[in-house]
């Protein structure tokens, strides 16, 4: 995956030489996916409130942002220093908070040290903001670390804001701010933790940066398309913001109007974004469907349980078919199938049901149907017309009438017998009049069409063999 590339909107972090300094340390391990709004995950709810909380920091004002969890699982060692300390612009920090995919442990005591850490010799006062929704799993001792920080004989605040915590855990962290002038929060949603934030840092500014969350659906259907490749352009066409591979693209756009273009399977299309303070910050990008024309032609009743030829124009892709479905089926939910590698016309083998049915042209990548045709498989009539009298052991013929589908036979049979017993058979492939060899034993049998499909018997007639005593 390629890293979002913006063209605009960044510049380096610069020496710190300030008297108070923050440092940010956000927590994304793999409890950040549980969710909390809706059907937004806690890390999104995060990524969102928290890129906004660097949009709005007064860019004078340097910070540090350390993060845990989000490089390998299992791993108490997973602490990186996302943005060393310095000043920064915040939509580009917003967009490294996107980032971050949570998947490991909760090394609270370390990453709080690793946040100290960053706190430069110069600066006369510090705050420490650990955002974080659970207790420390590797070991540490957040108390004492606690103790350490208020032992050092600066103004050196440590803040905690829980996020979606179970009720009565954050009280286990409450020796970070109790010992060190800290705030102790709560936030169960976005706008919770936003106010947190804003308690902790009540002076930042209003930018006029907004934090976008894009994301495709079908013009068609208006479903999610998923993972998609994105471009947005200032409408000069300047390159603004590329990424690829994103299933949602949130990224951190100034006050303005963009056009923005995607790409997913099978899709594509652009739309113009305005981009203000008031605006609903999760955009929905419709693409229209890439869908190559294809057509059907067949009958618009068939005979159930037989062989119906379909005429076809498509892509002819490995892969793609003819088939046939229930009309509320989904793509690849079929009850008869050829591919059409086969060539036009196509043949189906159809089931031995009743009732309407669609037959599909299917397209095999992206899997969508292309083409249907609806149709109706009607009740099999079929006839036999036997000879009045056979000689044993001499072949002879039979005329019938009958759907003819794949592997339908007449069979030859005691009367009275279970619908698959047989003493002779012959496919109805071999057209009418069909011949078997008659038995030797003198007597009355019995003549069936049997449906290849399911076996069942539509048709039957008694036969004679060796004459009437």
């Amino acid at each position: 995956m390629r890293p979002v590339i913006l063209a605009a909107f960044l510049f380096a972090s610069a020496p710190v030489a300030a008297e108070s300094v923050t440092v940010v340390v956000f927590d994304a391990s793999g409890s950040m996916w549980n969710r909390i709004e809706g059907d937004l995950s806690r890390i999104e709810v995060a990524r969102d409130v928290v890129g906004n909380y660097f949009i709005d920091r007064d860019p004078e004002a340097p910070y540090a942002v350390v993060a845990y969890g989000h490089q390998r699982k299992g791993d108490c060692g997973d602490i990186e220093v996302v943005t060393p300390m310095g000043l920064h612009d915040g939509a580009g920090q917003a967009n490294r908070i996107v980032e971050l995919i949570p998947q490991g442990m909760t090394p609270l005591t370390d990453a709080l040290q690793v946040a100290r850490d960053q706190i430069p010799p110069t600066a006369e006062a510090a705050d420490i903001v650990l955002i974080t929704d659970g207790l420390e799993n590797c070991g540490g001792d957040p108390c004492a670390l606690a103790a350490r920080f208020a032992a050092e004989g600066i103004d050196m605040r440590a803040h905690v804001v829980g996020f979606g915590m179970a009720e009565g855990e954050i009280g286990a962290l409450s020796c970070l701010p109790d010992q060190t002038g800290g705030l102790l929060l709560e936030a169960s949603t976005g706008a919770e933790l936003a106010a947190a934030l804003t308690q902790i840092t009540p002076d930042n500014p209003v930018s006029d940066t907004v934090l976008m969350s894009l994301y495709a659906i079908s013009e068609r259907t208006t479903a999610p398309l998923g993972v998609a490749d994105w471009r947005i352009t200032d409408l000069e066409g300047t390159l603004v913001a590329e990424a690829e591979g994103r299933n949602s693209f949130d990224i951190a756009l100034p006050t303005g109007e963009y056009n923005v273009a995607a790409t997913a399977p099978g899709h594509a299309g652009e739309m113009l974004l305005t981009v203000r303070p008031d605006i609903v910050q999760r955009v929905a990008v419709p693409l229209t469907e890439d869908r190559p024309e294809a057509s059907l032609d067949a009958p618009d009743t068939a005979p159930a349980g037989g062989a119906l030829d379909v005429s076809w124009t498509g892509p002819d892709a490995e892969g793609d078919r003819i088939a046939l479905a229930t009309p509320d089926a989904g793509a690849g939910e079929i009850l008869a199938v050829t591919l059409t590698r086969n060539g036009t016309p196509a043949t189906l083998r159809l089931p031995d049901e009743t009732g309407r049915f669609e037959l599909r042209y299917e397209q095999s990548e992206p899997q969508r149907i292309l083409a249907t045709r609806p149709i109706t498989l009607t009740a099999t009539e079929a006839g036999i017309t036997p000879p009045a009298t056979v000689p044993p052991g001499e072949r002879f013929e039979i005329d019938w009438t009958g759907p003819a589908g794949p592997k339908d036979e007449i069979v030859l049979a005691e009367p009275g017998s279970p619908d698959d017993a047989r003493i002779t058979a012959t496919q109805t492939r071999w057209g009418s009049p069909a011949k078997l060899k008659a038995p030797d034993v003198v007597g009355a049998y019995e003549l069936r069409y049997r449906v290849g499909a399911s076996g069942r018997i539509i048709a039957r007639a008694q036969v004679t063999i060796g004459g009437t005593e």
